[in-house]
């Protein structure tokens, strides 16, 4: 449940209004007080094993210096979204955090009757929401989320937009499709004779020239049908194979090709349609493009501001004062 409501994009709509008004009400100045000690988020040798072993279980070996560093950068930015988030109290009044909190309650205390509101604060009380996994990536979700709404970004005119397509146009490149008719020779069910079998049937087809529709009848049933429509080579390649893929994408429209073999047996091909490869215009990706762009934008202010909140914060790794790289 609460991995659907994280990944809602409802929520983002629901909690854009309450949290640019948490930002404006509660977010601290760009210059910290400098009479004010910084706070101080400590990597101890510990977490730093942690984090060593969460890299290693995940690729299967250490990281390396510049990984390390990466490791402790993102661990770094995962704590001061946390905090900054229950700074600006996004934890009070959450649904989410609200029912977790009860549900923990529940459970601790092997009941399933009880006051909500009452098992709530009780919850709050012995600090259950400092050390729950879910509730924290929760509150770093949605500190993430108000970091990035905090400049307010308006959907780009079609001037800006036209010029972002340019730069990222080659992203949106349909391929080349062919759609085609196939009669297909099984291995299994011919054995040794499949390869004469092939040259009989290529003899055939060439002589007689029949259309695809009859000429299926000339040999065996194929699991996944014998028209194929409008696929990629790569879509090709998963349902018969990369080396099919390679030829029959390639073949000239009209008349029979082959033998082609796939991983099932041989097959001689019949192209009716091909598609080149080709750019859409804009028009036809319009919002995939307007929503690429917010998003960079949106990353874009992620980053500005998560350089601001660290001037804030004072690192120390196993013991020694650092900033993260």
């Amino acid at each position: 449940m609460i991995r659907r409501i994280l990944t809602a994009p409802a929520l983002h709509f629901l909690l854009i209004g309450g949290l640019l008004f948490l930002w404006r009400q509660d977010a601290p100045s760009a210059t910290p007080d400098p009479a004010v000690a910084a706070p101080v988020i400590a990597i101890d040798d510990e977490m730093l094993r942690e984090l060593r072993e969460s890299f290693a279980q995940t690729t299967g070996r250490d990281p390396t210096a510049g990984e390390e560093q990466a490791l402790l950068r993102d661990h770094v930015d995962q704590e001061i979204l946390y905090r900054e988030a229950l700074l600006r109290g996004l934890d009070r009044g959450d649904r989410s955090v609200r029912w977790r909190l009860i549900q923990k309650m529940r459970f601790l205390e092997d009941r399933e009757g009880g006051d909500d509101e009452a098992l709530y604060r009780e919850a709050l009380a012995l600090g259950l929401d400092r050390d729950d996994l879910i509730i924290r990536r929760l509150l770093i979700e949605k500190m993430r989320l108000l970091l990035q709404l905090g400049a307010g970004i308006e959907r780009p005119g079609a001037d800006i937009l036209r010029e972002f397509y340019a730069g990222v146009a080659e992203d949106y490149r349909q391929p080349a499709r062919v759609s085609l008719w196939h009669v297909f020779l099984s291995s299994d069910r011919r054995g040794e004779a499949l390869e004469s079998d092939a040259a009989l049937l290529s003899e055939r087809l060439q002589r007689e020239a029949p259309t695809p529709e009859q000429a299926i009848a000339l040999a065996d049933v194929f699991p996944l049908g014998h028209r194929l429509r409008a696929n990629s080579e790569s879509n090709l390649g998963k349902l018969l194979g990369p080396g099919f893929a390679r030829e029959a994408i390639a073949f000239a429209p009209g008349r029979w090709h082959g033998p082609v073999r796939s991983a099932y047996g041989l097959h001689f091909v019949w192209v009716d349609d091909r598609r080149e490869a080709s750019l859409p215009n804009l028009d036809a990706v319009r919002g995939q493009v307007t929503q690429r762009y917010l998003a960079q934008k949106r990353e874009a202010e992620l980053a500005r501001q998560m350089e601001r909140l660290r001037e804030r914060y004072l690192v120390r790794v196993a013991g020694e004062a650092a900033e993260p790289e």
